[in-house]
């Protein structure tokens, strides 16, 4: 049988998939046991700026449920705390607290070298690889009417 090239979409969604089974590989083979879960270091990563627990759900592409556990735990690690919306003020929103800050730091600096080890993109191309993914995800955000449910 002859050998036929893909094409570019599914290659594209070969090499994401790839990427993503090598970083699970990698988290779940880490030697230290980590202080968060996934869930919990997603939410941190998610928390740039205060965000309300629905607007992080549906970032996530996860349940409120799901957020609103996780953020219990974190706020009892002393990682975010929950403060009125200033826009809304019936509504809560999430927020790191300066022991959060750091967490989320170390998140992101960990997330960054194993992307790079695991990638292999020059820093040009992680920079174009980043473009595309927040396109990506800004279209299936605007594109989704509900979470799927999933984590």
């Amino acid at each position: 049988m002859p050998k036929t090239a893909n094409c570019p979409e599914v290659t594209a969604l070969l090499g994401v998939f790839a990427l993503y089974w090598k970083v699970d590989a990698c988290i779940d083979d880490a030697p230290e046991a980590p202080e968060l879960n996934r869930m919990e270091s997603h939410l941190l990563i998610g928390l740039d700026e205060p965000r309300r627990m629905g607007e992080l759900a549906r970032r996530m592409q996860t349940v409120p449920s799901t957020v609103t556990a996780a953020a219990d735990s974190l706020e009892l690690l002393g990682l975010i705390r929950r403060e009125r919306d200033p826009r809304d003020r019936r509504a809560w929103q999430l927020v790191l607290t300066p022991a959060g800050q750091v967490q989320r730091a170390a998140l992101q600096n960990a997330a960054a070298e194993l992307f790079r080890e695991v990638s292999g993109l020059s820093e040009e191309e992680t920079q174009q690889f980043a473009a595309l993914s927040a396109k990506i995800h800004d279209n299936i955000l605007a594109t989704e009417t509900k979470p799927s449910g999933k984590e």
